[in-house]
């Protein structure tokens, strides 16, 4: 720990960051606590696990609700006790705490696939680079920016544009001017973020300025944790721009971090085109998504579920879609995928011999119609599995 200390300590500003991302810890055991109530759904037997770890169950029953809060309290506290040793100027005790802190949330996030985060998918980025990289509020200052601008490309499209993907109505904005103010959105994440870099300080000030405002606004549509996680995230832009022009990213300080920067940034960018590689609509297939940002570029909707057949022939039908999920996730095949492993299961330990046929369509909001989704008979039996590498055959999509 001795490098990362001693980079942390040089710098007033990197101590402060270094106490925000202590923070942040916390607040995502708070979002998984109220968003997910993780000490319920990590210890129900309806696992859905992930790609990879589809052996989550077993590691699950060795808790109960009761434990698994414990070990949130105990991440929530670890949070707090790595930002109060940065503050003391302990670094080196601050960057241990603040990597076990790190470590159990990685642990806790693995017991259920539902605890997924947009969010979470950026503040590990950020986590990983500020533990490994030099020059850390210089770097990631280039690295935040990407993720303003990978998502602004996600929102090229007819449903960001028109307002079709927002779940509720932005603070602030009266419903005339939702379409007018998606595309605002659009020239900020794609265009304006750069004057994040600009040698004028002015430029800076008024950019960061705009995206504090945009993350207030949102408050009403994507609730507290988004907001207050990319607040935090974005704070590397004062701290680094008051630290003086050495910590400033602009053209003259990039020729000296030119390696790393373009290393990180290209890293990430790579990471956001491994859904293009996939066929269909990966909006709706959520094939590739694991690697990718996953931001407001569509708004699905689906139906259907599962139908056992016995052999005289009568059926029952079985939902297979948790329209308690928030909207961005009860429709991916992955979840679904995760459902029906978890009844194929139930069936087969109760000796229940019917077969379980599903049938599940989904489309865009702004789509006419239905599109198969899943198609599969007897799909107990179909030895499927899902590969978060390529293309798996039993999602439709096209």
């Amino acid at each position: 720990m001795r490098a990362p200390a001693t980079d942390v300590l040089a710098s007033r500003a990197t101590r402060w960051y270094a106490t925000i991302l202590s923070l942040l810890h916390t607040l995502t055991a708070v979002a998984w606590l109220t968003y997910r109530h993780i000490p319920k759904l990590a210890t129900s037997p309806r696992a859905i696990c992930w790609p990879l770890f589809e052996d989550c169950a077993s590691w699950r029953q060795h808790f109960d609700e009761r434990e698994v809060l414990a070990w949130l309290v105990v991440y929530m506290a670890l949070g707090v006790v790595g930002a109060a040793l940065f503050l003391l100027r302990r670094p080196r005790a601050g960057l241990i705490v603040f990597v076990a802190t790190t470590l159990l949330g990685a642990a806790l996030y693995a017991l259920d696939y539902r605890l997924r985060f947009n969010q979470i998918y950026m503040f590990s980025w950020v986590v990983i680079v500020f533990l490994l990289v030099r020059d850390k509020l210089v770097v990631l200052q280039a690295l935040v920016a990407s993720f303003y601008f990978w998502a602004g490309t996600l929102k090229l499209n007819r449903e960001w544009v028109s307002g079709a993907a927002l779940y509720a109505k932005p603070w602030l904005v009266p419903p005339s001017l939702i379409p007018a103010s998606c595309v605002y959105v659009l020239v900020l994440e794609l265009v304006l973020c750069w004057g994040l870099f600009s040698s004028r300080a002015r430029v800076r000030w008024i950019v960061y300025a705009q995206l504090v405002l945009f993350h207030v606004v949102s408050f009403g549509v994507v609730g507290y944790f988004y907001p207050l996680l990319m607040l935090g995230l974005g704070a590397v832009y004062p701290l680094g721009w008051l630290s003086g022009p050495g910590t400033t990213l602009c053209a003259s300080t990039l020729r000296s971090h030119r390696r790393i920067v373009f290393a990180v940034v290209g890293a990430f960018s790579i990471f956001q085109l491994v859904p293009h590689l996939f066929p269909g609509d990966t909006a709706v297939t959520g094939e590739g998504r694991l690697f990718a940002l996953h931001m407001f570029d569509a708004r699905i909707e689906c139906t259907g579920g599962g139908t056992l057949v016995a052999p005289d022939g009568s059926t029952e039908h079985r939902e297979l879609i948790d329209y308690t999920a928030d909207l961005r996730s009860r429709c991916d095949p992955l979840g679904i995928y995760g459902t029906v492993r978890w009844l194929c299961g139930d069936l087969s330990q109760r000796g229940d011999t019917r077969r379980l046929d599903v049938s599940i369509s989904a489309r865009r909001t702004t789509d006419a119609h239905m599109r198969p989704l899943i198609e599969v008979n007897d799909i107990c039996h179909a030895h499927l599995g899902y590969s978060p590498w390529h293309h798996n055959v039993w999602i439709l999509g096209d």
